[in-house]
């Protein structure tokens, strides 16, 4: 039987200890605790049985009869009890299970599901990945979801926020859109011309348009968007077709922005950076899936 700490021991535990030792002295000393401890362990569970389990006198104990039938039954049962918590020992280190995430669209499809086969493939499919794209805030119990990426932090007090990195919102527009119509020199000169709008998607109002300061501090400017959107892919698409300026996060535009088919503007007036987190309820034993695909998540972001 292994050596458990004191805190740990049954009763059941202590008799057994003491009927492999044939000792009380040499079972507490196995296990950390007292004599006295095996003594009245044994004394409550002769109490409780109405029946005498050892032999005793002053140099040795040993079973009785009754003793050694219930030493029997207590010895398999305490068996079969480690074998069950080796295994959980190991579902605890070893992902398995079906992990379900909650992305928004564009930082899902451009940052996430594109590792997400090297995380399935790392653990040898012992984790099944389940995905739902939505910009909406989700419920984890109503929705039974493991993980969300969200911008910012966690509000709420049961969720815990890991931050994975942080994300600039670009102006940009194609170049043609430029050439036709001149480059705006400050976030005031959006006024006059074609602005692309995004849903926000927990109201259904157009997302503001905030810029930095100078001397510190941020400010919004009112645009009149000739169409609007509630995906930002769409929006994406409407600035590529030439349709004007759109306000979207980095990660959403950068391979644009690489490649030459959109030109960002007013770098200087880029507004303080947005925070990416993955968000996932607080609890003491955070399950294996989760804690390595957060794991993986760092490593690889």
């Amino acid at each position: 039987m292994n050596k458990l700490g004191p805190g740990n021991l049954s009763t059941v535990e202590l008799f057994c200890a003491a009927a492999e030792a044939r000792s009380f002295t040499a079972a507490a000393a196995k296990l950390g605790t007292t004599p006295s401890a095996v003594s009245k362990a044994v004394q409550r569970l002769e109490n409780r049985l109405s029946t005498k389990l050892f032999q005793r006198n002053t140099r040795a104990i040993r079973l009785t009869d009754d003793g050694r039938t219930y030493y029997a039954a207590c010895r398999d049962s305490l068996e079969n009890i480690q074998n069950a918590e080796r295994i959980l020992a190991r579902h605890r280190s070893t992902p398995r299970g079906v992990l379900r995430l909650s992305l928004p669209d564009s930082y899902g499809v451009k940052r996430v599901i594109p590792l997400v086969p090297r995380y399935v493939e790392r653990y040898l499919g012992q984790v099944k990945v389940v995905v739902s794209l939505s910009n909406s805030l989700i419920g984890f119990v109503e929705q039974d979801f493991d993980m969300s990426i969200r911008l910012g932090g966690a509000s709420d007090s049961r969720l815990v926020a890991r931050k994975l990195h942080e994300a600039h919102y670009c102006i940009a527009a194609s170049p043609a859109y430029l050439r036709r119509n001149g480059i705006p020199s400050r976030p005031e000169d959006l006024q006059q011309h074609s602005c692309i709008g995004l849903l926000l998607p927990d109201t259904g109002q157009v997302m503001p348009w905030a810029f930095s300061e100078e001397g510190g501090g941020s400010h919004h400017v009112t645009v009149h968007p000739t169409m609007t959107f509630d995906n930002p892919f769409g929006a994406v698409a409407a600035a590529l077709s030439d349709g004007g300026f759109v306000r979207l996060l980095d990660f959403t535009i950068q391979d644009y922005l690489l490649n030459g088919r959109l030109v960002e503007v007013l770098t200087e007036f880029r507004p303080p950076p947005q925070t990416v987190s993955a968000v996932y309820p607080s609890n003491r034993h955070v399950p294996a899936k989760v804690r390595t695909f957060l794991d993986f998540l760092v490593e690889s972001i």
